[in-house]
């Protein structure tokens, strides 16, 4: 930390003590897999036929790996970008999902206020 940035004290936090609902994808997974009925379950983790495209897009992003950037100083990270002169909290978009009013009535709309609190942004389908 060359860059004159003062050093603070850390915070005596327990590990998984964020207050966050979710502390990783697995914990999301595993409520979402609890709350679905098994035809909810199957048209989200689903793909069609053969399954092929679903496990050629697995294995591509198992590819990708983050690379931890040890002792920098992660004290104001931005990841934000801007995206058709809107400003993104991160460089996610949610894919379009048809029939979302299996997950709930409000269908495309609750995703839309969701990911616009959030800050992130959204493809909305044809089928929503």
């Amino acid at each position: 930390m060359n860059d004159g940035t003062p050093i603070r004290a850390a915070r005596n936090v327990e590990l998984g003590a964020s207050g966050e609902e979710f502390q990783n994808l697995h914990e999301f997974v595993k409520k979402a897999r609890a709350r679905l009925n098994q035809n909810a379950w199957d048209y989200i983790v689903g793909a069609s036929e053969t399954e092929t495209t679903m496990r050629r897009n697995r294995m591509a992003l198992d590819e990708l790996a983050f690379r931890p950037r040890v002792l920098r100083n992660v004290a104001k990270v931005d990841v934000s970008t801007e995206v058709f002169g809107r400003k993104l909290r991160i460089p996610v978009m949610i894919a379009p999902v048809g029939a979302l009013e299996i997950f709930d009535p409000a269908s495309g709309a609750a995703v839309a206020r969701g990911v616009g609190q959030f800050g992130a942004a959204h493809m909305l389908s044809s089928v929503s």
